[in-house]
């Protein structure tokens, strides 16, 4: 089946893609581009950087702008997606039932398939999936209990560890934490990072990536079987 993934860069919708990736072909990346920071639907921390994500990916990505606008975005989004030639959607969602439901709706409207693989899945046994699979940093908080401190910091044991004794929601999906995914099994390129300097503002904080490289990998690196259009191993 060919997949059009939803991907902001960060932990969970990476995630989703290496999942269906396994048995389906991912033909496109897709990334809503969010006119407002608080977007009700789709996150927005170091979306800069999607390009460079997609790039590390090899695949085409079609990025999408929306107002950010309760209910209105999710019509912009819609009429966007009308011309891809894919017969399901992939979303990283794992409890939101606010974006399951729309995005359901906007996939009943075009026809397609929705597919989420992290829906209800435990939010601990996927924060160790990415330990043990990903490089993800977080790039940005903001939740009490949060400091400048965890920006930059992977996603690692010990975080998770840090993470548990919180009262947030572990996975970050309510907006406490964001995520950028560095490097993954299906990253024919990592991301390195040489620098980046942090925004505090009253209870939340992000980094601003100043300068990063790009570091070829060895295919013996690839550990998933899978199937990508532009895939040249």
């Amino acid at each position: 089946m060919k997949v059009a993934a939803l991907i902001s860069g960060g932990k969970d919708s990476i995630l989703a893609l290496h999942k269906v990736a396994e048995e389906n072909e991912v033909s496109y990346l897709i990334s809503a581009i969010p006119e407002k920071e608080d977007s009700w639907m789709f996150h927005t921390a170091c979306l800069e950087m999607i390009d460079v994500v997609a790039e590390c990916l090899n695949l085409p990505l079609k990025k999408i702008p929306v107002s950010g606008e309760k209910e209105k975005e999710v019509d912009e989004f819609t009429e966007g997606l009308k011309y891809l030639d894919v017969e399901a959607i992939c979303l990283g969602v794992i409890e939101s039932s606010y974006q399951y439901r729309r995005a359901t709706k906007i996939c009943e409207k075009l026809k397609l398939k929705l597919l989420t693989p992290l829906w209800k899945v435990d939010q601990m046994e996927i924060l160790k999936e990415v330990a043990e699979k990903f490089e993800a940093i977080i790039v940005s908080v903001s939740a009490e209990g949060l400091d400048e401190h965890f920006l930059g910091k992977r996603i690692d044991f010990n975080l998770i560890e840090k993470l548990k004794k919180l009262r947030i929601n572990p996975a970050g999906e309510g907006g406490e934490y964001e995520t950028l995914v560095l490097d993954a099994p299906l990253y024919k390129k990592k991301i390195f990072l040489e620098s980046f300097d942090v925004t505090w503002k009253n209870f939340s904080g992000k980094i601003n990536i100043k300068k990063f490289k790009l570091i070829n990998k060895n295919k013996s690196f690839f550990t998933a079987e899978v199937k990508l259009k532009n895939d040249e191993s």
